[in-house]
């Protein structure tokens, strides 16, 4: 894979600048915030007074990515800049207030999950079907360094989980009052059976000379297995539905966005570094994003 060039430096004198210096100035123009932002949490997770300080310093830092996530999530759905590629969703975040922020490629993940489960309900209430080609690539600019910051959610994150229009939740609330009616008259069938069962217990029992106090022993036994019955029904019936929902949401796979940009850069030859705990998030050079995309549009990225 080949490597972003270092940008250029300045240095006073004719001296070539050492290993140390060259080494300073690249972690001042390209600061190792996951190193960074992984000691910060670590503080703040202390058992001291000073960690609860310190999570609530952040608060207003968290409010702002927020705030940032639904103003450019919400513009770019409205100035419909989400487009369909062959193989997935795409958007490029170039404007607006909050570019510099989605550099990072943490930003970037929450604000491609944002758009994906937004998409989702959107699609949702104008009745459109789930379909398994529900991946996103976003891509954010980052005008100093001349990259762009690429992430890929695919069928195995967090915004792909199914999301019910209003016509299906109002079908399956009508299902769930069918259900319950059935219940309920399953129910008093049972009581009228019982009632039923215990008068003929008690003609029974007056004939042969027994009386009420071993026959109502019988009739608390009775009706405590029928009540067992009932409940282990109801529980049977909602395990049910709960694995036949489970088994239609199977066969949405994993992120293949890792391998799928590894493959793109070694047909491709874009100049594009990993410098993530994910795979699924790139930097590309400016220049190369269109071929990269092109060429990742043919790829298996969900599977």
């Amino acid at each position: 894979m080949q490597a972003l060039p270092t940008p250029p430096t300045s240095h006073n004198g004719d001296s070539s600048p050492s290993a140390s210096q060259l080494e300073h100035e690249a972690s001042i123009l390209n600061p190792d915030w996951t190193t960074h932002r992984f000691f910060a949490a670590y503080d703040a997770l202390s058992p001291s007074s000073s960690a609860l300080q310190l999570l609530l310093s952040h608060v207003p830092t968290a409010q702002h990515l927020h705030r940032a996530i639904l103003r450019t999530g919400s513009a770019l759905i409205s100035k419909h800049q989400i487009r369909h590629l062959r193989a997935f969703r795409m958007g490029v975040v170039r404007e607006g207030p909050d570019v510099a922020l989605f550099t990072h490629p943490g930003a970037l993940v929450k604000l491609a999950t944002w758009l994906s489960e937004a998409i989702s309900v959107l699609e949702a209430e104008k009745g459109a079907k789930r379909t398994a080609d529900n991946a996103l690539v976003l891509a954010a600019l980052d005008e100093r360094r001349g990259v762009y910051v690429v992430v890929g959610l695919g069928g195995g994150d967090a915004a792909s989980g199914r999301v019910r229009s209003r016509a299906e939740q109002k079908a399956r609330a009508d299902k769930k009052a069918a259900r319950e009616g059935k219940k309920a008259e399953k129910k008093a069938q049972k009581a009228v059976l019982r009632a039923q069962r215990k008068q003929a217990r008690r003609e029974r029992d007056e004939a042969n000379g027994i009386f009420a106090d071993d026959s109502e022993d019988e009739d608390a036994s009775d009706a405590e297995s029928l009540s067992s019955s009932d409940s282990s029904d109801s529980e049977d019936d909602s395990e049910d539905e709960e694995e036949a929902e489970k088994r239609k949401q199977r066969g949405y796979g994993s992120n293949k966005f890792g391998s799928a940009f590894q493959e793109v850069v070694e047909e491709t030859g874009a100049r594009v570094r990993i410098d993530s705990f994910e795979h699924e998030v790139v930097e590309v050079k400016k220049e190369d994003l269109s071929g990269f995309l092109e060429a990742l549009s043919f790829k298996g990225v969900v599977g």
